[in-house]
């Protein structure tokens, strides 16, 4: 079974990633409660919520206030955003207040890299969006 989900994800995925990746490479691994993952996909209010910016100073006006959010806002927002709360470490910030710190250590490993911010923003936006769908299965919620 997981040799077929390697091969779609190699379909789906590594085109758009530009390199030789392995769906092992975006999943979290251990076993998560059903409390963990409903604490992690809890809606935040306001002034929890994340809040993406271009740069110091220049909000971008999107914001995740559920981690399900932060994946889908992922897919959209400019590459470029991605870079700048990456390596500043407030997307591992913010993670570790969800209790996030698997998907926070796995984000924590693209810091620094020379990738283009096109390559970056879809290497986040599959780790969060592999995470998110681990938890809404562990939650039941799929």
């Amino acid at each position: 079974m997981f040799d077929i989900l390697n091969i779609v994800f190699r379909l789906l995925f590594a085109p758009m990633l530009k390199s030789d990746l392995n769906l092992t490479d975006f999943m979290i691994k251990g076993k998560v409660s059903k409390d963990e993952a409903v604490r992690s996909l809890r809606v935040l209010p306001a002034e929890k919520a994340f809040y993406f910016y271009r740069g110091i100073g220049q909000p971008l006006g999107v914001v995740s206030s559920s981690l399900s959010d932060f994946a889908e806002a992922l897919k959209k927002v400019e590459p470029e955003s991605v870079r700048f709360h990456l390596e500043r470490g407030d997307f591992q910030n913010w993670l570790k207040m969800l209790g996030e710190d698997p998907l926070c250590d796995k984000l924590k490993s693209l810091r620094g890299r020379e990738l283009p911010a096109e390559e970056l923003r879809s290497r986040v936006s599959a780790l969060v969006s592999s995470r998110v769908n681990q938890l809404r299965r562990a939650a039941g919620n799929l």
